[in-house]
C-alpha cells in the first residue's frame, strides 16, 4: 500500500502571543502549502478515505495526504476554508463538542490567549460544504488522566460523538486524542463508541499495518517554511533541519552497507 501522511494544524491566523505561535500558521503560508499539495501529485483524501483504504474498500496508486485540524477554532471558517476550497483540498476538522460557540478555555491556564471557536451555524455550513467533522471530546481533557473514571471517560468520548451527530445530522466517525494523550482504556473507549479511526500526535507514515485507532500525524508548525513542509511530507517526521536529508540518506547507506557485508 502507498504511504499516507496525515497533516495536523490548529490555528490558521496570526499569533496573539509567543506561547501560541507554534500552533499558528499564517494564512499566506497555509495557502502556499495547499497550492503545493494541489500540484504535487499526491492523492488528496479525508479520513473517510483513510478508513476505506485501511479496510481494503478503496485503493490509491500514489502516496496520499489527509489534512486535519484540531479544536475547531473560528479562524478555520475565516481563513482556512476559503483556501482549502480554492485549491480543492479535502479536510477533516476535530471539534470540541461542548465548546461550540465558546472559546479555548482549556488553554487559558497555560497563559494562551482567548480564541473563539466555531459557532453552530459556521460548523453546519462547513459540514454542508464538504468538510468532514470529527470529535475532539466534549471539553478537551487529558484522557490518560481521567481513564480511572470510566463514566467520565465515556461521556467525553461517546457523548461528544452523539452531540455532534445531533447538531449536524451526520455520522461522526473519526476522533482525535486531545494533547495526543491516551492509554489503553481510552483507546478501548473510542473503539466501543463506534468510531472508525482515531488520530494521535505521533509522527510517521500510515501504511496498511497501522492501527486505525493510533493513526500517525505530522504537525505543521507556525515556523515551518515551504521547504520544511515538503521535507515533512517526504520523510514523515516532525524533525526537520537543513541537514536532515543528509543524515537520513547517510544512515540508510550505512545500514545497507552493513546488511550487504
Amino acid at each position: 500500500m502507498a504511504r499516507i501522511v496525515i497533516l495536523m494544524y490548529h490555528i490558521i491566523d496570526w499569533s496573539k502571543a509567543e506561547r501560541e505561535s507554534k500552533y499558528c500558521c499564517l494564512p499566506l503560508r497555509f495557502a502556499q502549502q495547499m497550492e503545493y499539495l494541489s500540484k504535487s501529485g499526491y492523492s488528496l483524501i479525508n479520513l473517510n478515505d483513510v478508513a476505506d483504504i485501511l479496510d481494503g474498500d478503496k485503493s490509491i496508486d500514489s502516496d496520499a495526504v489527509a489534512v486535519t485540524f484540531d479544536d475547531g477554532f473560528e479562524d478555520f471558517y475565516r481563513n482556512a476554508f476559503p483556501i482549502l476550497s480554492r485549491f480543492n483540498v479535502p479536510a477533516t476538522l476535530f471539534m470540541v463538542s461542548d465548546r461550540i460557540g465558546g472559546d479555548n478555555d482549556w488553554m487559558h491556564c497555560s497563559g494562551s490567549p482567548k480564541r473563539k471557536l466555531l459557532s453552530q451555524s459556521e460548523l453546519s455550513e462547513l459540514a454542508d460544504n464538504g468538510i468532514l467533522i470529527g470529535s475532539h471530546t466534549r471539553t478537551h481533557p487529558k484522557l490518560n488522566e481521567i481513564s480511572g473514571d470510566k463514566s467520565f471517560l465515556y461521556e467525553e468520548i461517546h457523548d461528544s460523538k452523539c452531540e455532534l451527530e445531533n447538531k449536524l445530522g451526520c455520522d461522526i466517525q473519526h476522533f482525535a486524542y486531545p494533547y495526543g494523550l491516551f492509554d489503553d482504556t481510552a483507546v478501548e473507549s473510542v473503539k466501543q463508541s463506534g468510531y472508525r479511526t482515531a488520530c494521535s500526535t505521533r509522527s510517521g507514515f500510515n501504511r496498511s499495518e497501522i492501527d486505525p485507532f493510533l493513526l500517525r500525524r505530522i504537525e505543521v508548525f507556525g515556523s515551518d517554511r515551504l521547504w520544511h513542509f515538503k521535507q515533512k511530507l517526504k520523510f514523515g517526521t516532525n524533525d526537520m533541519s537543513v541537514l536532515f536529508p543528509l543524515r537520513y540518506y547517510f544512515s540508510r547507506a550505512k545500514s545497507n552497507l552493513f546488511a550487504s557485508g
